[in-house]
């Protein structure tokens, strides 16, 4: 273990595993129970935490454990990730359905009036697919607690914390905050270099890669942002936007293609309990309201975003957030402050 001697390394970083690991054990029961999708969204969000701690801090693991730990935490995020994906989109089926009722609803069209059965025809399979998706969270749940993770990580972070604080150490060691810049720093440039792609909507994919890039960068700045009080207040909040926009046009992309292979899928489904395909033109009304519903607010956000993203730009976001990694670096190893080169002058 290369940073076996360094206590503050490792107590910062076993507080940061731990505290996440508990984020994610309590929040099992809920998750089980299926009554409030609020539950599994923090624990995928809390798994992901977790997942993104151990990557920082691997090598404060025991090398023949961390493995397992990893693969577990992985289940846990897949299983999770599909059952809240189809949360999210049934939950906007019941709000669009909601609109479609509303007189005030100037902007919805009489056909779609007539016929939301296509809208309530989605949502039904959608809920029949989430049925069975609870089947694999609880399978991914009983793996995780066949597999004793929560006590064999939780012991080994308890009698590492016993150890780094007999030490009598402060976790803010200047290990930590070299791991704090380089980190940061390489996270901040992955997402930064998609910056090219933000005004081009029609890359999808690396927009989608961006939100990812974004996402990871969040969290990293989660783990060490009790270092700098608040110093990483703003580029928190910032990133956060970034990745809750992306993702907000990311699932419009994802209707965007879901819909019209739906359409596809629900018109063989009725050609072959009927026989024929004429019951199925009810359904077409809404679902292509839906469509461009997701089209339209897509456009939105985007423009949205493209606004957002060049206001951090003026603000100098991301290069006060380089100055603030630089200025506690320097300050942890008592070096002198890190000054831009002079340019020399000619006489």
């Amino acid at each position: 273990m290369e940073h076996e001697q360094d206590a503050g390394y490792i107590l910062f970083a076993t507080e940061a595993l731990l505290k996440r690991l508990q984020a994610l054990t309590q929040e099992m029961d809920g998750v089980r129970q299926a009554q409030d999708i609020e539950c599994i969204h923090r624990m995928r969000v809390a798994s992901r935490r977790l997942r993104s701690a151990i990557t920082l801090f691997e090598e404060c693991l025991p090398r023949k454990k961390l493995p397992d730990w990893q693969k577990q935490v992985r289940r846990i995020t897949r299983a999770l990730g599909a059952a809240r994906d189809t949360d999210v989109q049934i939950d906007l089926l019941d709000k669009v359905l909601r609109h479609l009722q509303e007189p005030s609803a100037e902007d919805v069209d009489e056909d779609v009036r007539r016929y939301p059965p296509g809208i309530e025809r989605l949502r039904l399979r959608l809920r029949q697919r989430r049925e069975k998706l609870q089947t694999d969270v609880i399978g991914a749940l009983d793996a995780w607690e066949a597999s004793q993770v929560t006590e064999e990580l939780g012991q080994t972070l308890r009698q590492q914390l016993v150890q780094a604080r007999l030490s009598q150490v402060e976790a803010a060691s200047p290990r930590v905050y070299q791991q704090a810049y380089l980190v940061t720093s390489l996270r901040l440039e992955e997402m930064l270099a998609y910056d090219a792609c933000v005004y081009h909507p029609e890359q999808v994919e690396e927009l989608h890669a961006m939100r990812i890039a974004a996402k990871r960068l969040r969290y990293t700045l989660e783990v060490f942002a009790p270092l700098y009080d608040d110093g990483l207040k703003q580029p928190l909040q910032t990133v956060r936007q970034v990745q809750d926009v992306l993702g907000d046009i990311h699932d419009c992309d994802v209707w965007v293609q879901v819909l019209p292979q739906f359409m596809e899928e629900e018109r063989a489904r009725t050609l072959k309990y009927f026989g024929h395909t004429r019951s199925f033109g009810r359904l077409t009304a809404g679902l292509m309201y839906l469509q461009q519903e997701r089209q339209q607010h897509r456009a939105e956000r985007y423009q949205e975003f493209v606004e957002f993203w060049q206001q951090t730009q003026k603000q100098d976001v991301w290069g006060d957030l380089r100055q603030t990694l630089r200025s506690r670096l320097a300050e942890a190893v008592s070096l002198p402050q890190i000054q831009p080169p002079v340019e020399e002058t000619s006489p």
